[in-house]
């Protein structure tokens, strides 16, 4: 029981190694370039990516893990399309 009587059923603190890898996906979040056509795009996503897999690996619930690695796999695979639409284009010039 919690101080007011009422049953605690989850912890609220967060774990701090959970709680840096949040704290960096969102750091990169917030470094997203404005043309969603451009290497620094691509680059970007992979920086998502490597995020995404570093919160994977300490996330305690595995089909929260699962999300961060699809999460991860589908902004690796949205790096390589601009990157292909990018060399298609750099090569029409």
């Amino acid at each position: 029981m919690g101080s007011t009587g009422v049953p605690i059923e989850r912890s609220l603190v967060v774990d701090p190694v959970v709680k840096h890898a949040l704290c960096h996906l969102r750091f990169v979040q917030s470094q997203q370039p404005s043309d969603a056509d451009s290497v620094e795009f691509a680059d970007w996503r992979e920086r998502i990516a490597e995020a995404l897999d570093a919160l994977a690996g300490v996330l305690v619930f595995k089909e929260d893990r699962a999300r961060a690695r699809a999460e991860a796999t589908a902004a690796r695979e949205q790096a390589a399309e601009v990157r292909r639409r990018g060399e298609i284009g750099a090569s029409e010039r």
